[in-house]
């Protein structure tokens, strides 16, 4: 997963084609050139096969969650909350392991966020998470 400050340049490089995360891709040795921005989360395909992003949470429902950026993985239904905290950088925590094929998130009027499902077109509230 990116990021890109509010008030950044923008169109900063963050490696696709090139790298996957932090590793080659194409070429699959020597891929980066110091050029790059690097994610500022990753994982790799023994958990998942492909990061669907989100939103950060900014709901009243889940307090815990505000301020976390909520993103899945379409293949394993894993559900993360990546923060920044200024002492340690950035970190993702597992907040649900589910069934859903995640093909996207959306977020209402109140922040509330939520999940859609590929498979069943099922769209879910997020309503709690394993802290």
């Amino acid at each position: 997963m990116n990021f890109e400050p509010a008030g950044g340049p923008g169109g900063v490089n963050h490696g696709w084609r090139r790298m996957e995360g932090n590793h080659c891709f194409n070429p699959g040795v020597n891929c980066s050139d110091g050029t790059l921005t690097p994610p500022i989360v990753e994982y790799d395909h023994t958990v998942g096969c492909s990061v669907t992003g989100g939103y950060v949470y900014r709901g009243t429902s889940l307090p815990g969650l505000t301020g976390a950026y909520v993103c899945g993985d379409f293949c394993s239904g894993v559900i993360w909350g990546a923060r920044f905290a200024p002492a340690s950088g950035w970190s993702s925590t597992l907040l649900q392991d589910t069934d859903f094929f995640i093909c996207s998130f959306g977020e209402d009027e109140n922040g509330e966020v939520y999940v859609v499902d590929y498979v069943t077109g099922s769209i879910h509230r997020i309503i709690g998470f394993t802290p």
